[in-house]
């Protein structure tokens, strides 16, 4: 059963969840496709009992981004999930949903609601799950404004935010479409120095397409996307850049790219699973059949 952790707040009178900022962290137990209700919430204890039933093995955790509401992001959580299944991975996926209004017109709002649930992320969360014994391996797949938010609860977590776990990591850092300025990634910046504390290797996948960063670029006075225009030229050694825009090109066909679907096709596309796939088990970038060259750059490129 999909298992998920939320801090949107419940309207009990009501019996549904909104998009507000709740004051708790809840824990959900979810059938699929069924709309989160008060009967899906169960306590960490119970929930974390859930997670370990399944035994040790890969966790990933999946963070939505901007302009996604409750229904929408557990269902994206399901075409990961069977996306990562075809392609081989065996891990679990659990969702991190935070309270976008699910609305475009709602970016500020949306990106001070990521800002402030951000260290909940690893305290009430990826702290819980780095204490089960046996200890699973836990990675982030964060889309858009969720890097946003991951980068803000990780810099706003210290070593006592995850208790029993000092100091506290996961294993690969996802970033698609990432809603963060480039140059925060550079070498010695604020993001760059706490993914370099925090994991293991972090993998950037980008797109000179995405029309959504392009339109995020120019809200945020010109700054520069690191989902759109890839991290800085100095990076830290265990950070990767991987360039989506030719894979965009020869898998979406013409008549369906849209400004939304540019930012977001990856999670239909195979050839991005079997990336992700790969990337999660650890393998090297440099041996992944899915990528190729780019000439003139040190990236790779997604390209299947």
């Amino acid at each position: 059963m999909p298992l998920a952790v939320t801090r949107r707040t419940y309207n009990a009178s009501a019996d549904r969840f909104t998009n507000n900022r709740a004051s708790v962290t809840r824990y959900l137990s979810v059938p699929e496709g069924v709309t989160p209700k008060g009967t899906h919430i169960v306590d960490r204890a119970a929930w974390l009992g859930l997670v370990g039933a399944a035994g040790a093995g890969d966790i990933l955790v999946w963070v939505h981004g901007f302009n996604m509401d409750q229904a929408e992001g557990l269902e994206r959580r399901r075409k990961i999930e069977v996306g990562l299944a075809a392609a081989g991975w065996t891990g679990r996926v659990l969702s991190w949903d935070w309270p976008s209004n699910g609305d475009i017109a709602s970016y500020f709002s949306d990106r001070t609601d990521a800002k402030h649930t951000g260290p909940y992320l690893v305290a009430d969360m990826i702290g819980p799950l780095l204490n089960l014994h046996p200890r699973p391996r836990i990675h982030m797949l964060c889309h858009s404004m969720g890097a946003y938010l991951a980068l803000r609860g990780f810099s706003g977590t210290g070593d006592s935010g995850a208790p029993g776990t000092v100091p506290w990591g996961i294993d690969e850092a996802i970033f698609v479409s990432a809603d963060v300025d480039k140059a925060w990634m550079e070498t010695g910046a604020w993001g760059a120095l706490v993914m370099d504390l925090r994991s293991k290797r972090l993998t950037n996948y980008y797109s000179t397409l995405d029309a959504v960063l392009d339109v995020s670029e120019g809200i945020a006075k010109g700054e520069e996307r690191a989902g759109r225009n890839g991290m800085p030229d100095t990076i830290p050694a265990r950070f990767h850049d991987v360039y989506c825009g030719e894979q965009y090109l020869q898998k979406v066909p013409a008549a369906t790219r849209t400004m939304m679907g540019s930012h977001r096709w990856y999670f239909d596309d195979p050839g991005f699973y079997a990336d992700l796939a790969a990337t999660l088990s650890g393998a090297d970038p440099a041996a992944m059949p899915t990528r190729r060259p780019v000439v003139g750059s040190p990236d790779l490129a997604l390209l299947t």
